[in-house]
């Protein structure tokens, strides 16, 4: 007799018209990724990504000195990019080398931050309508989120503050730079540590390596490369940092079965393309997408920095990399490549000298490794769209027919008509066949007093109305029927909000064990006796609209079984 159907049914005639035009907000995330090489900027945009993948109406507003071309490369997604120096990280000499002295300097200056450049960044974070503040490692997004009063997530691997311990034994100056910075990273409410974490951290999210998805197909990009099936193809890559490679030449002499493809790499003696055939540069900006790249090579390589080791991870290529022996995180990340991927490593001066180019090999020889974890990016995701809607109440907003056109806040949704949601109602019948009808609290800004339909509530973003219905009955009413029935939908609309109503009925004569901040009393009531109170301001508008068409409905549309 009872089952769930899941059809939506519209009625006929609205009470009023839905601009749909105007239905259609985003939602704003603002994000602080730090400049400190590109690796941060690809994990970033790999999330965002993600998100976009579970709510198409996000927008970013990014801060960054990263160049705004590399989002502009990575994004699926609508962003606003704000030029804004979010962190010093360590200012680096060369790909591989960096210099303490200099990054104090800096750091000075950065340090502590300005109070009007964090009420301005507030300021624009309020008047962009950003929701919440998402920082890749940059403290100043952290300090900023606080400033606003937004909820702060940090995503991370390291934290400067474990980086700076580093070479504080050496310089009695980065420590108190490692004790203000360990408190600002202890301000964010929320926390994502992705693998491989260099401090590991208890009762935090932790993900698998975060990568950008590559686009096309390895082959695809070998024909536009112009690089044979017969030939290896061979990834140098530095993580974006311009370096002149003393070996280049070497490369010329090697067997022609090889390609070298080096993306972002300078060198003082250009190779002629049509003379040498093996070798391709690539500017830091060409058409070419990094993980592509990664993913069509038969080896990769280079620095080992985070972006570059995630895309291995994921592709799943054996992985020549290169250690930064004044890097802490170095030692971290060896291990992982170790324990979880198919690499070699390659002496910081064997890799300037040439020698490596002894080791291809054995590199070509290690298989490509199958990696069925999933990208930590849609992990990161999903932790951070379910902590907004907890803590911001988002609804989904939709059409007519139920399908989803943007998101807002519930306080946003609520006092403007033209923005329709979704919500459930049940109608619980007991076997006698009384009606389940719930007081609403006093403190109700809505019909607050006055009885009103057994179950309602609304539709989460990104929830389906079956769960919603579940979660709203086990909230209520502490119940959850073996079975249900999907009656009706139809639109209701007041000069407060608009909603689409899903309608189901159950039969349910067991406990009830109601919650009381929301409900004063609960009570069956006989059909009759609802008739004899409709239009006395004992039942809520919005009950005695539903309980007007649930008579309809059982008269015209209801199954026969349900009638008996």
């Amino acid at each position: 007799m009872w089952r769930i159907m899941s059809s939506l049914i519209l009625p006929g005639a609205n009470k009023k018209t839905i601009d749909c035009k105007k239905m259609n907000p985003k939602l704003s995330i603002a994000y602080f990724v730090t400049s400190h090489g590109f690796g941060h900027a690809a994990r970033a945009s790999a999330v965002m990504n993600a998100i976009h993948a579970r709510w198409p109406f996000v927008h970013f507003e990014i801060f960054t000195n990263t160049p705004e071309w590399f989002f502009k490369n990575s994004l699926l997604v609508s962003f606003n990019y704000h030029k804004e120096s979010t962190d010093i990280g360590l200012v680096q000499t060369s790909a591989l080398h960096c210099d303490p002295d200099q990054t104090i300097g800096a750091l000075k200056s950065f340090l502590p931050f300005d109070e009007m450049q964090l009420s301005g960044l507030a300021e624009t974070m309020t008047a962009l309508d950003c929701l919440m503040v998402v920082s890749d490692i940059s403290p100043l997004g952290i300090a900023a989120a606080d400033k606003a009063g937004l909820s702060s997530i940090l995503v991370e691997n390291f934290t400067w503050d474990w980086i700076y311990e580093f070479y504080q034994d050496d310089d009695v100056r980065f420590k108190k730079y490692v004790n203000a910075l360990g408190d600002l990273f202890n301000q964010a409410s929320h926390r994502i540590q992705a693998e491989p974490v260099c401090n590991i951290l208890k009762g935090q999210l932790s993900t698998p390596p975060i990568s950008r998805i590559h686009k096309t197909a390895p082959h695809l990009i070998r024909e536009k490369l112009r690089i044979s099936d017969r030939k290896k193809m061979v990834l140098i890559s530095m993580g974006g940092i311009s370096e002149s490679l003393p070996f280049i030449n070497q490369l010329k002499d090697i067997d022609d079965n090889f390609c070298f493809v080096l993306p972002g790499i300078s060198t003082e003696q250009p190779v002629n393309r049509e003379k040498h055939q093996n070798i391709i540069f690539l500017s830091q900006n060409s058409e070419f997408y990094h993980p592509d790249l990664v993913n069509a090579s038969d080896v990769v390589i280079g620095k080992v920095g985070y972006s570059t080791l995630a895309e291995v991870y994921h592709a799943g290529v054996p992985y020549g990399f290169i250690t930064r022996s004044d890097f802490r995180e170095s030692a971290v990340f060896e291990s992982y490549i170790q324990l979880n991927m198919e690499g070699i490593r390659i002496d910081e001066n064997d890799f300037f000298s040439g020698v490596w180019l002894k080791q291809l090999p054995k590199l070509l020889a290690l298989p490509k490794r199958t990696n069925n974890r999933p990208n930590g990016a849609g992990m990161a995701a999903e932790y951070i769209c379910n902590i907004l809607v907890c803590e911001k109440e988002i609804l989904d907003i939709v059409d007519t027919k139920g399908r989803v056109i943007g998101a807002a806040p519930r306080k946003c949704v609520h006092g403007n008509n033209q923005l329709l949601h979704q919500v459930v109602h049940v109608l619980v019948f007991d076997k006698e066949n009384r009606l389940l009808l719930q007081k609403r609290s006093l403190t109700k800004r809505v019909a607050p007093g006055r009885w009103d339909t057994s179950v309602g509530g609304h539709v989460d973003c990104g929830e389906s109305i079956e769960t919603a219905m579940f979660r709203e009955m086990k909230e209520e009413l502490g119940i959850r029927p073996e079975s249900m029935q999907f009656a009706y939908q139809y639109i209701h609309t007041n000069d407060f909000e608009s909603e689409l109503v899903s309608t189901y009925v159950c039969l349910y004569d067991g406990k009830i064990f109601f919650n009381p901040e929301e409900i004063d009393a609960v009570k069956f009531w006989e059909m009759e006796e609802i008739n004899n109170f409709l239009g006395k301001a004992i039942l809520s508008d919005n009950f005695e609209d539903e309980f007007l068409r649930y008579q309809r409905w059982l008269k015209v549309d209801a199954p026969a079984n349900f009638k008996s």
